[in-house]
């Protein structure tokens, strides 16, 4: 392809040619701040309410069942709404949809924060409010990671996604201590701080001005929900690949879900403080950070097949070691490690799917990741609940530790096979047709894409 002459202007979208050695650094463009920005201090606010509903009914009912419960309900919609929310991604105004998810999580952590002035706590209402804050936060995910398609040229995508995976475990870093801390101050202090920063986020919001796709034409048979989940579906499924990489990740999240409930409650048997569980989550979040501004250059280096035998072989040996450390510290050095290692294999993933995806696609395939590798985290926290009850702290690490040895030995085995070198270049070149039909999803194959993936091979 030949290129154009001229440079762009600083908040000016590249065209999709353009070599990165000549893009413009991403605080060049206003609308990437403005996204990044209001969606940083969106997560600060769920992570202070996410993790302080997990507190409060731990240290108010005294029962791991119960809270188990509420983690499974925060976690829920990751597999009730995913596809659903993908469609109306793609269908809706992003930007408003990501407005609506902020203004409704506003008002429901607004509910927690007055009963508790109240002195009143309900595990039913705070079920309820994690539910439904958790259901918004797939909508707003959804958009935000779509949308970043729209705020930068093709040659920055994968640096934008290492700095926003580097914000939200940053973000990770700072809530969780804060979080355990505000908690310890007064119950219903976390929660009203969520309502102020979910505000400041609907401002900044509020002068974002991306460009959204543009609206697909109508004539022809009107698309269901059940057909356009469906094509998202099948777009996933006829990659082997890929839908593989994806299902042994799923399964290392539900491990993980059970791991961080576990901590949980061997902290509080051993007597240690609510701020305690919130500095070990920060020794994850400090971990999450550094893996993710470094998951960009791994990335460049190695394939996925490579990155995902080395996380998952690394995570069964490292995993073990909760099973005899109980102390703090070593809780702390341990979610550094696995948060390190997650953060690189999350920035190398995402990269890999908003590149190749279609951007009229990007939030039903996007939702269809998002329920394979999330929504299995809410099993484990309902499962882990049950099982802590059932076996005790010391035999519950012992599982998930054997699982994640089982899954280390799943992705050396199929990522090392006849063939797989093959399927990993296979799923990374251009598709031989648009994508999807025109018959099936009314729309074209996003040039974005097909030119992207051909500077990228060559």
């Amino acid at each position: 392809m030949r290129r154009r002459k001229g440079g762009d202007g600083a908040g000016r979208i590249s065209r999709p040619g353009r070599s990165s050695k000549h893009a413009l650094p991403l605080r060049s463009y206003r609308d990437f701040r403005l996204l990044w920005t209001g969606s940083a201090m969106s997560v600060m606010a769920e992570r202070c309410s996410g993790m302080a509903f997990t507190l409060l009914v731990l240290w108010h009912t005294g029962s791991e069942s119960a809270a188990g419960l509420v983690a499974f309900a925060g976690l829920l919609p990751a597999l009730l709404v995913q596809l659903p929310a993908g469609v109306m991604v793609d269908r809706l105004n992003r930007r408003r949809v990501m407005m609506t998810c902020v203004v409704v999580r506003m008002v429901a952590v607004a509910t927690v924060a007055v009963s508790l002035i109240g002195d009143t706590v309900w595990v039913l209402h705070i079920a309820t409010v994690a539910f439904v804050q958790s259901t918004m936060t797939v909508f707003y995910q959804l958009s935000e990671r779509a949308m970043v398609r729209g705020v930068v040229p093709a040659a920055q995508l994968g640096a934008a996604m290492a700095t926003n995976e580097a914000r939200s475990r940053g973000v990770n870093f700072i809530g969780h201590p804060v979080s355990g801390a505000m908690f310890g101050l007064s119950a219903w202090i976390p929660f009203m701080s969520s309502v102020g920063l979910y505000l400041l986020s609907l401002i900044t919001l509020l002068r974002l001005r991306a460009k959204e796709p543009p609206a697909r034409k109508g004539g022809g048979k009107r698309r269901t929900m059940r057909s356009d989940i469906a094509t998202g579906l099948r777009w996933v499924w006829d990659r082997a690949y890929f839908r593989t990489a994806l299902l042994i990740i799923a399964g290392s999240n539900l491990v993980f879900q059970g791991l961080v409930l576990t901590v949980a409650v061997v902290v509080r048997e051993d007597g240690g403080a609510a701020g305690t569980i919130g500095l070990i989550m920060a020794c994850g979040g400090m971990g999450g950070l550094l893996g993710a501004l470094a998951g960009g250059w791994l990335n460049k280096r190695l394939a996925m097949r490579h990155i995902m035998i080395i996380a998952h072989t690394a995570w069964a040996l490292v995993m073990p070691a909760a099973v005899f450390f109980r102390q703090p510290v070593a809780l702390g050095v341990l979610f550094f490690i696995t948060s390190h290692i997650g953060a690189a294999v999350t920035v190398s993933g995402m990269s890999y799917q908003v590149r190749i995806t279609p951007n009229a696609m990007q939030g039903r395939v996007g939702s269809v990741v998002m329920l394979l590798v999330s929504g299995a985290s809410s099993l484990g926290a309902l499962g882990t609940g049950y099982l802590l009850e059932a076996v005790g702290t010391r035999r519950t690490l012992m599982v998930v530790s054997g699982v994640m040895v089982l899954l280390a030995l799943v992705a050396a085995a199929v990522f090392t096979r006849r063939g797989a070198a093959f399927e990993d270049r296979q799923d990374s070149e251009p598709p031989v047709r648009p994508e999807p039909p025109a018959a099936a999803d009314g729309s074209t194959a996003d040039p974005l894409t097909t030119l992207e993936l051909r500077r990228i091979d060559g």
